[in-house]
């Protein structure tokens, strides 16, 4: 039909897409593409403190209701995640369920547009594949700004673009285990910086998606809560994924710290409208097991994240003892992510010579490559260089 011909095509996810490649390339193929933290056996990790609290969960759950939740979520998940991000604050926090990280970030972008239809985003690159993306659908205009260089990033030229950008503006930071290089701002450039977000009263857009990944959850929250403890404007976007390893149950959380309860529930209510307008309600089943896990199994949870952590360095490790000193850089980083200096005709070559599958920007999930299999995959990255 010449109606469906007008249809233009659609330009295929960067990580999904090599993720499904992947998939089809088989067991022998090593996949380091899709965000997620696997076993050794190729599985994705469901958390031991985790797998009980949903045990518990599961248990009620058939017997319990299947009525709507509330559009802000469920009380106790709301009240849980607060805890982990700014426990004790000394100010308001509004705060609304929602469908993953992604999620989060979707609301909270919209969040930005009612506080100002015109409001200039900055967006520090390398980014989130799906960052620009989701600024677009919400409507936000937005500027990359180069941000890294020799596997640091570049505070000074983040400070620059804030003293000399006019207007309401606002700039996207993420909190730990940046994605996709791994490399954060360090604990002297966030000291650097908040005096500088706090004179020009630019709001923070910060993205919490790795919290306990990369250090403990206290210290990974430490940027959020030096914001606030600043009075510096902040929407914080908070994602389940990985910490709670909750993936397909697509719970996040947004949070907005507000000088009073009425400005709290004025946000609450436009939080609802927005949750409203994109995906109704929020679905309940991963609320309910990070809520429980946080109740009744925080320390074995806090073990979990220990222990990831330490796997990911170890991983980490042995990736920079095998890779040439032009990886070093790349690698020196925490978390999930590093990326890999290397062409596109490298990537293309990792693929369909040797069946390795990474992004196309150099983005690899060290989490997602077997330890068996680290120094086989160094090996063939060294054949296409």
């Amino acid at each position: 039909m010449a109606l469906w011909d007008a249809v233009p095509l659609a330009h295929p996810d960067p990580i999904f897409a090599i993720a499904e490649e992947a998939r089809a390339a088989g067991s022998e193929a090593i996949d380091a593409t899709i965000g997620v933290y696997i076993d050794e056996k190729g599985q994705t990790k469901l958390f031991p403190s985790v797998k009980k609290a949903m045990t518990e969960v599961l248990s009620d759950y058939a017997s319990g209701s299947f009525t709507y939740t509330p559009l802000l979520g469920i009380p106790e998940y709301r009240s849980a995640v607060t805890e982990l991000i700014l426990p004790n604050a000394s100010l308001p926090v509004a705060s609304c369920a929602t469908a993953g990280g992604t999620g989060s970030l979707a609301i909270n972008l919209r969040m930005l547009k009612l506080l100002e239809s015109n409001i200039r985003l900055c967006l520090p690159t390398p980014a989130w594949a799906n960052h620009a993306p989701l600024c677009r659908s919400a409507g936000v205009a937005f500027e990359e700004l180069a941000v890294l260089e020799n596997g640091v990033v570049r505070c000074d030229v983040i400070i620059d673009w804030i003293r000399n950008t006019s207007g309401v503006r606002a700039i996207l930071l993420q909190a730990g285990c940046t994605n996709p290089t791994g490399i954060d701002l360090s604990k002297d450039q966030w000291k650097e910086i908040m005096p500088v977000l706090k004179d020009s009263e630019c709001i923070v857009l910060l993205d919490v998606a790795y919290q306990g990944f990369g250090s403990d959850p206290d210290t990974d929250a430490a940027p959020a809560r030096g914001l606030v403890s600043e009075g510096i404007p902040v929407l914080i976007s908070w994602s389940a994924s990985k910490n709670h390893s909750v993936y397909r149950l697509r719970t996040g959380m947004a949070l907005a710290c507000v000088p009073d309860e009425h400005t709290r529930k004025r946000v609450e209510g436009h939080y609802s409208t927005l949750s409203r307008g994109l995906w109704s309600t929020a679905p309940d089943l991963g609320q309910s097991v990070v809520a429980r896990t946080q109740s009744h199994h925080k320390k074995e949870w806090l073990d979990d994240l220990a222990h990831v952590r330490g796997t990911l360095e170890r991983k980490r490790t042995v990736l920079r003892e095998n890779l040439p000193e032009a990886f070093q850089a790349a690698l020196g980083g925490i978390g999930m992510f590093a990326t890999l200096p290397l062409s596109a005709e490298q990537i293309t070559l990792l693929k369909t010579k040797h069946n390795v599958f990474i992004l196309n920007d150099g983005r690899i999930n060290i989490a997602g490559i077997p330890g068996e299999r680290l120094e086989e995959f160094c090996e063939k990255i060294q054949t296409v260089l």
